[in-house]
């Protein structure tokens, strides 16, 4: 398929693709609260958490913001990998979280 193909297929399903970003965005910002903030693992210094919050929240802002680019493919795939280091961030704050014991203080 080609950059034209490409472009229109986005077009036709613009709001599945926003919706569903935004509602990914929305889930793993309140996995990430749960997991870290709510437990008390936040001050043990899982500072990753702190980068995932951020790329979250970069996206969030991104996607309800009238921006001119919002209908683009680039626009979006730039959201969605920006997601994607943000999940990043958030599965190895779990890997470090399960390898030092799982242990919840609070």
């Amino acid at each position: 398929m080609n950059r034209a193909g490409l472009d229109t297929a986005f077009q036709k399903h613009i709001t599945v693709y926003w919706a569903n970003l935004s509602r990914l965005n929305n889930l793993l910002i309140v996995l990430n609260i749960t997991l870290f903030f709510l437990t008390g693992l936040i001050a043990r210094g899982y500072f990753y958490t702190f980068y995932s919050i951020g790329c979250f929240s970069v996206v969030a802002i991104l996607s309800i913001i009238p921006a001119p680019w919002i209908d683009r493919l680039w626009f979006y795939l730039v959201n969605l990998a920006l997601e994607f280091v943000g999940l990043y961030f958030l599965l190895i704050s779990i890997v470090h979280w399960v390898r030092m014991g799982a242990e919840i203080v609070m």
